[in-house]
């Protein structure tokens, strides 16, 4: 349970960071410089995530992040703050391993050429396998 709650607060540390160096802006603000369009996207895929549909909604992240813009940023990091802020009794429920989304959040990262920082984040132990 405590890696479990480790993993989403790295995740959601991380929003916050990437917010406020690329944007200056509280994590909390991120919502706020969505146009409404893009506020109605993060709410509609946040409420396929509280349906289950957990799977579909990073699969739609990820498809927007092919295209990226800062608005598709702001809603994929709006989207993992949200994710985040669920317990693990959430995640239980539905499913859904926090492996997959510490994973699916660095993919996500990666497409905006944040791949430096989540390392950072998201070190692993296992990185010393490669020096054998």
């Amino acid at each position: 349970m405590f890696e479990n709650d480790y993993i989403m607060r790295q995740i959601k540390e991380l929003t916050a960071v990437i917010a406020k160096i690329l944007f200056g802006a509280k994590s909390e603000s991120m919502s706020l410089m969505l146009q409404q369009r893009e506020r109605q996207k993060v709410e509609f895929l946040v409420e396929k995530m509280k349906n289950g549909e957990i799977q579909d909604a990073v699969d739609e992240i990820n498809r927007l992040a092919d295209n990226n813009t800062k608005e598709n940023l702001l809603i994929g990091l709006e989207f993992y703050s949200q994710l985040g802020d669920m317990g693990d009794d959430f995640f239980a429920e539905k499913g859904y391993n926090l492996v997959k989304a510490r994973e699916s959040f660095e993919i996500f990262a990666e497409k905006f050429g944040l791949q430096q920082m989540t390392n950072l984040y998201f070190s692993d132990d296992d990185d010393d396998d490669d020096n054998e």
